[in-house]
């Protein structure tokens, strides 16, 4: 049988996605993006109930921290 949420995981890490948020439902994320509280690009991963950001935001806070 699939692990759902082990494969939206690998997914997940394979785009190199940051998590935005934890916790929310479909139907809060779409709310979520239509209000722009989370950045264009960002997808809803519902196996793990959660958001994450675009494709390589990720790589973009780790930039971003050692800059700082």
């Amino acid at each position: 049988m699939i692990d759902h949420r082990e494969r939206q995981r690998e997914e997940v890490r394979r785009d190199r996605r940051a998590l935005l948020v934890e916790n929310v439902s479909r139907e809060k994320a779409a709310e979520m993006a239509k209000n722009k509280q989370i950045p264009v690009g960002s997808c809803h991963k519902w196996a793990l109930d959660a958001v994450y950001g675009p494709i390589g935001s990720a790589n973009k806070e780790i930039e971003n921290a050692s800059a700082a």
